[in-house]
């Protein structure tokens, strides 16, 4: 039985591998990140060509392709391309493009162009690419303190402004799979594969609304209505914000501090510190009104007994004390919160960043938090163009970044 690693890889395979190598090393800048470049490419000795004639062209892109199948022993070797080493194939692949694209542009303005047809094509002169590299040759050699234009390849017109491009075309991927050919023998037909995926210019469909789905999905329904969802979700949350604005506000307006509060009892006060009751005189000549008046007017003196003493609360006292423990606990705007608010963002912020930086990455978990800060961060990450879950219970419930599909 074949180990699996040891298993072959058809053309599909490794041109998943290579694409995927490619983009995880490229930079937002243009650059390439890969150890395996072109030596004068990788340490940045690399100047702008001093002569633009097709000769130091053609010897250069023979130098970049030696250069990758040197520096990978794997080639040498003849290895056959298997599960175990396709990793260092598609890097290899990957890199010998984007040095081919950096020595293009250095040369004519512009990198690989697109192919006309399914098939690398095989032409007999270099007099077009000789053209494009006196069409830019001219534009380096301007003024450049005078305001110029944007250079542009295409249209390539010829001394009698005769169309040129698609001779261009073929004559520069001619040139190209020739040598790659001479060099990479045996595994041609794998650099061919991803070159002609790759850059063969693709007919566009423009996907139809199925009007008869209830709702209409899909992404053409999503493409064509793309400004109404955005509005729409901006006025959602412009209304939500201002909700929470005026709950705020109420919540503020309703509150107050607990030393501002009437106590439900009176302080407990020492039995040698209260007033004795005056005793009310029993004799029998005086009438009734003035013992009343008596009591009445003493009776202010003699503090109120307290309503409950120690442990003993009254329903109504112990909810009125939740109420206002939870109110403090569950503002989300509190200092504590807040910062623990920004700090989730924050969080949010890198894993976005990494996420865009390494497309490798599937997806992301963050750190958990409560519900109020996984509702901001769910909004946040769906703008930056992801995918959101809560997974977990309990206090282990997070948000998990991924990639859409």
């Amino acid at each position: 039985m074949t180990e699996p690693t040891k298993i072959a890889i058809n053309s599909d395979s490794f041109i998943y591998a290579v694409h995927q190598a490619f983009e995880a090393r490229s930079k937002a800048n243009g650059d390439f990140n890969s150890h395996l470049r072109f030596e004068p490419f990788l340490i940045g000795s690399w100047t702008s060509p001093e002569s633009y004639d097709f000769s130091s062209f053609k010897t250069l892109l023979s130098d970049i392709i030696a250069h990758h199948i040197k520096v990978l022993p794997h080639f040498n070797r003849n290895e056959t391309v298997t599960l175990e080493n396709i990793a260092w194939f598609s890097h290899s692949i990957a890199a010998l493009f984007a040095d081919i694209e950096f020595m293009l542009v250095s040369y004519t303005g512009f990198g690989l162009p697109k192919l006309l047809s399914g098939n690398l094509p095989k032409a007999t002169s270099s007099k077009n690419i000789v053209f494009a590299l006196k069409k830019y040759q001219n534009y380096i050699a301007l003024d450049s303190e005078e305001p110029r234009e944007p250079f542009s390849l295409f249209p390539l017109l010829s001394e009698s402004e005769e169309a040129l491009d698609e001779h261009y075309v073929q004559e520069i991927w001619s040139l190209i799979a020739s040598i790659a050919k001479k060099y990479l023998d045996s595994y041609f037909e794998l650099f061919s594969s991803y070159a002609l995926w790759k850059y063969t210019a693709k007919e566009v469909f423009v996907e139809a609304i199925d009007w008869n789905v209830r709702p209409p999905c899909g992404i053409a329904y999503r493409k064509q209505f793309k400004e109404l969802f955005d509005r729409e979700r901006e006025e959602r949350n412009a209304r939500r914000n201002e909700k929470h604005s005026q709950r705020k506000g109420d919540k503020d307006k309703s509150s107050f501090k607990k030393e501002d509060r009437k106590p439900h009892y009176t302080q407990k006060i020492d039995k040698n510190d209260m007033v004795e009751k005056p005793k009310i005189s029993s004799d029998l000549s005086t009438s009734t009104t003035e013992k009343l008046s008596f009591v009445i007017e003493n009776s202010a003196q003699v503090p109120e007994k307290p309503r409950f003493e120690g442990k003993m609360q009254t329903r109504s006292a112990v909810a009125q004390q939740q109420n206002v423990f939870q109110g403090a606990s569950s503002n989300p705007l509190e200092p504590k919160n807040q910062q623990n608010l920004e700090d989730a963002l924050h969080e949010v912020s890198k894993a976005v960043q990494k996420m865009l930086k390494n497309k490798s990455i599937p997806e992301i978990s963050l750190n958990p938090q409560n519900s109020f800060v996984r509702r901001q961060q769910h909004v946040v990450i769906s703008e930056a163009g992801f995918d959101t879950e809560s997974r977990g219970d309990a206090r282990n419930r997070h948000v998990c970044i991924k990639r859409k599909d």
